[in-house]
């Protein structure tokens, strides 16, 4: 009887920790809405990766709005310069939002920027591509990855 019990939590524990690897949850925590921009931190499976900024909401017009709250798959995408993104699917009325490199909210469109430090004072993010690449190293579980895993992923914006 002991064993039997034992055998089904262990399988049960197995079962769920297989199944979060095969999912990337993403969850940009916004903490600054200004008309300016919208600043934050973009959280990994979890765990706060680094700083996020954005666009100021606009009621969610193309190219100059921030994300509107919710839920969103996500694709990457390797045919940009830095040769790996993170596309949002089904954003409404919005096409081709990402998350990629940058510093300042002139340099987005839209997208979702990342920065490993902040300055609150001027709506911008800094080391940005230290913050990426800890978000690759989040998804892929390296800094050296040899394939892509086949990982559902999800963004929440809060």
């Amino acid at each position: 009887m002991k064993f039997t019990l034992l055998t089904m939590i262990l399988s049960v524990l197995l079962s769920t920790a297989g199944s979060s690897q095969n999912k990337f949850e993403l969850i940009v925590e916004r903490k600054l809405s200004s008309s300016n921009c919208t600043m934050g931190y973009l959280i990994a499976d979890g765990e706060v990766i680094c700083y996020s900024l954005e666009l100021p909401w606009k009621d969610n017009l193309n190219n100059i709005s921030c994300i509107p709250v919710g839920t969103y798959n996500g694709i990457l995408r390797y045919d940009k310069t830095d040769k790996w993104r993170i596309q949002l699917e089904n954003v409404p009325n919005r096409t081709g939002v990402q998350v990629h490199m940058g510093n300042y909210t002139k340099q987005t469109e839209g997208c979702i920027l990342v920065g490993a430090d902040a300055k609150v004072d001027n709506c911008s993010v800094l080391n940005s591509s230290t913050a990426y690449s800890k978000l690759k190293d989040a998804f892929y579980g390296t800094d050296n990855p040899n394939s892509t895993p086949n990982k559902k992923i999800t963004i929440t914006f809060k």
